[in-house]
């Protein structure tokens, strides 16, 4: 798939709306464009698509300096940093705090995966002024409104792909 047609049809996902609510909430990390500055993809919430992805380069795992290991994890939600709400990823081997946020740079992350609506040309940067918005549509996605007033009880998992045959966009169950 050349890089043109991944951005259109992004762009294309996005414009159809969050995902309808569920009670159990699948964070789905797409890895594409491994590299040795980076690692990006696409994020899918109960199988659609909404933001691009952005991580350290694999380094064996190292603490705070490589991507992790693909895999599936229990999450849960943390809101004590100054955003306020985060999704932590649970039992990944050999490290912790790892999380979903916002940034635009792979420096911003110390190993966590950072989300926005833009990757810059290099595909290892997210354009700036979108990793707020693509936060805010994961966080909708989770409550089902832009303005929660409760929680609601579901369980977080998040699956990281690593590319390959199995992990391609053309094999993506997307909502309409």
């Amino acid at each position: 798939m050349t890089l043109i047609r991944a951005f259109a049809l992004i762009e294309l996902v996005l414009s159809l709306g969050n995902p309808l609510p569920s009670e159990n909430f699948k964070v789905s990390i797409y890895r594409e464009y491994p590299g040795n500055h980076c690692t990006s993809g696409y994020l899918a919430v109960n199988d659609q698509i909404i933001a691009y992805t952005l991580e350290r380069p694999w380094a064996d795992n190292a603490q705070n300096i490589s991507s992790i290991p693909a895999g599936t994890y229990p999450a849960i939600l943390r809101y004590d940093h100054s955003d306020h709400w985060r999704i932590e990823l649970q039992n990944v081997p050999g490290r912790t705090n790892v999380q979903i946020h916002m940034g635009n740079e792979p420096n911003q992350s110390k190993g966590c995966i950072l989300v926005g609506l833009q990757l810059g040309s290099d595909l290892c940067s997210i354009v700036g002024g979108t990793s707020a918005p693509a936060y805010a549509a994961l966080k909708k996605a989770f409550y089902g409104s832009d303005n929660p007033t409760s929680t609601p009880d579901k369980t977080i998992t998040v699956q990281v792909l690593d590319p390959g045959p199995e992990n391609t966009l053309r094999n993506t169950k997307l909502k309409k």
